[in-house]
């Protein structure tokens, strides 16, 4: 875990690359950012995917981002990342907080493709 902050992302509209710099440095270096609603607990015990695959999605350099970040109601930016965790293609819903001056994500759903 690094001490270091995560650099906050000063962009209009958030672009792809930007917001998948943002999710591999939360997940490799920033994890107590990340958090796992109820819903999403309840579909990763549905789905049999864990914590670490989640994470290993999100912190890959090789995931892709299959749907691009559009602002949601409440001005957060949601986004899908798909990537292999385990031999399995996961796919991650992901909302970016506070991107601008104090990024953090929620983590929506997890998918099994």
């Amino acid at each position: 875990m690094s001490t270091k902050e995560p650099a906050p992302i000063d962009e209009f509209p958030l672009s792809s690359v930007s917001a998948k710099r943002l999710i591999n440095d939360l997940a490799n270096n920033h994890t107590s950012r990340i958090l796992l609603g109820k819903h999403t607990r309840l579909r990763m015990e549905q789905r049999g995917v864990s914590r670490r695959q989640i994470f290993q999605v999100l912190g890959n350099k090789h995931s892709r981002i299959t749907e691009a970040p559009h602002q949601t109601a409440c001005g957060d930016w949601k986004c899908n990342l798909q990537g292999m965790a385990a031999g399995e293609i996961i796919e991650v819903v992901i909302s970016l907080k506070r991107h601008e001056y104090d990024p953090s994500a929620f983590i929506v759903t997890v998918i099994v493709k």
